[in-house]
């Protein structure tokens, strides 16, 4: 990894709720040593940890986000997957975000297979599996 990377600055940056500094960090170290998997871990960390941060605010104030909000997710969340495809917690999300806000359940079992996977458990799992039923029963009947 970059001699130049701080671990503990990057840990600060996040629990002080700074994601785009700790993106901006990650993405600097990550243009001199492109092929560390440490530093594209940590980078697509970052994304997720933004991308969940608002996901929580919307769920803290029960909102659901405008149609722009969840493009700007889905972006932030395919962007950690390209950095880093083997983390599993982006594709948990988007299989959330589809599933939930876009009623699109083909999209959303898509993104949990490949959470589970690489091995994701989450305990809402279930609750997602649940609605992406029910949102493919809806769409059969439909028809």
């Amino acid at each position: 990894m970059s001699s130049g990377f701080n671990g503990h600055k990057y840990v600060a940056l996040l629990d002080a709720k700074r994601h785009d500094e700790a993106i901006d960090y990650c993405d600097s170290h990550l243009a001199e040593n492109p092929d560390d998997p440490r530093l594209k871990r940590f980078a697509a960390l970052a994304r997720g940890a933004k991308g969940e941060h608002a996901l929580g605010a919307f769920d803290g104030v029960a909102v659901v986000p405008s149609t722009q909000r969840i493009d700007e997710l889905i972006a932030l969340f395919n962007e950690a997957i390209s950095i880093d495809p083997t983390l599993a917690d982006p594709y948990w999300d988007l299989a959330v975000i589809h599933g939930r806000f876009r009623k699109d359940p083909v999209s959303a079992r898509s993104y949990l297979v490949e959470a589970k996977q690489l091995g994701y458990q989450h305990p809402m799992m279930s609750e997602l599996e649940k609605l992406l039923a029910s949102l493919e029963s809806l769409i059969a009947n439909s028809g």
